[in-house]
């Protein structure tokens, strides 16, 4: 499930994103480079969210931006689930397939190490959406039985329902594909509601500590 794409001349997609990234990897400019693109179709060159593979970028500025919709989904236990509700928490929104056996699992396990390494009162809620129609809750939990070495903190909710259509929706409102290739991508959003910084899979962890850590305090 690499992500692949282009760019476009104002913004650049998830795909074209972790294209860079990657790139940027290969090339050598390694954890010392800091990367800032934006992230939605909607977001322009005024207003980037951080996107980046390296320990420093949370010295730059974690630039508040709208968080797109995520409303009308149901989790593996069939509640409703909005970011509305989660209001006054740090809440990390993932997209991953629970049938996916390459990058999805290493982004669960990522989650779980970010999660055991957060400061003491810090404790965000982990929202998954489905980045495929029609999973099931036994594939939820095949996933997280067969990748996850350690269970994610109480409180996370995978969101597969409750149709293709409202799937789909929430899909196009975050930028991502409604045909394979997927992504898989880790957004942080801040107690208030805002969208605060997004990072490709696999994780650098200590930086997502420090950002999660950041923005609770904000």
């Amino acid at each position: 499930m690499n992500p692949t794409g282009g760019l476009g001349p104002l913004t650049r997609s998830r795909r074209g994103q972790a294209v860079l990234v990657s790139l940027a990897l290969i090339g050598g400019l390694g954890v010392g480079a800091i990367m800032s693109l934006t992230l939605h179709t909607h977001t322009t060159a005024a207003a980037p969210v951080v996107v980046s593979p390296s320990t420093n970028v949370i010295g730059a500025a974690l630039t508040r931006q709208p968080t797109p919709p995520l409303v009308g989904l149901t989790d593996q236990n069939g509640k409703a689930i909005s970011l509305s509700d989660e209001k006054g928490h740090v809440v990390l929104v993932a997209f991953m397939d629970p049938l996916c056996v390459d990058l999805c699992p290493v982004l669960g396990r990522d989650i779980v190490a970010v999660e055991q390494a957060l400061p003491k009162g810090v404790d965000p809620i982990l929202l998954i959406v489905s980045v495929v129609a029609n999973r099931t809750p036994a594939d939820v939990q095949h996933f997280v039985s067969t990748n996850l070495s350690a269970k994610w903190r109480p409180g996370w909710h995978w969101l597969i329902g409750p149709s293709e259509a409202a799937l789909k929706l929430t899909w196009l409102a975050w930028g991502e594909p409604i045909e394979p290739p997927h992504t898989n991508y880790l957004d942080v959003i801040d107690p208030q509601g805002s969208l605060r910084v997004t990072y490709p899979a696999p994780l650098f962890v200590s930086d997502v500590v420090s950002a999660i850590s950041t923005v609770a305090r904000t």
